[in-house]
């Protein structure tokens, strides 16, 4: 009787651990500490990307980070958003302006919103050296 009592609460314990992990994961991708919960969409509205987007402040203005996303279907021209890396950015009269890839003089996607701790909402672009080659939407929550 003992053992079924033991092998009882290994299960309940297992499972609230397993549950409890559901809300810092995002289909299987574990969301590190921090970070914010990332969907962009494209400008019909369709996810296209799902992931996670973690910001640092280095200081008032100033921001580092790392990103990592993954593609939803077979979205088309929506540059090198999906993957992983780092990040860089700035803060601006309570505007977040973020670079995704930021060792790059073209081929960049840039996030901009208004700066929320909690939930940032604004528009990504995908820019190169001919100017805005698409854009869309994003909702990050942070986990």
């Amino acid at each position: 009787m003992k053992q079924i009592s033991i092998f009882g609460l290994i299960i309940i314990i297992s499972l609230s651990f397993y549950f409890c992990d559901k809300g810092n994961s995002i289909n299987g991708l574990k969301i590190p500490g921090g970070a914010y919960a990332h969907s962009g969409f494209d400008s019909t509205g369709v996810e296209i990307v799902t992931g996670w987007i973690k910001i640092i402040f280095d200081d008032s203005a100033t921001i580092s980070g790392e990103w990592q996303l993954d593609k939803i279907g077979d979205p088309k021209n929506i540059g090198p958003q999906v993957g992983s890396g780092s990040l860089k950015g700035n803060l601006e009269n309570n505007q977040l302006f973020l670079n995704l890839n930021p060792g790059y003089v073209d081929n960049n996607v840039f996030l901009t919103c208004p700066y929320d701790d909690q939930k940032l909402m604004g528009k990504w672009e995908y820019a190169g050296f001919p100017g805005i080659i698409n854009f869309g939407t994003f909702v990050a929550e942070k986990k």
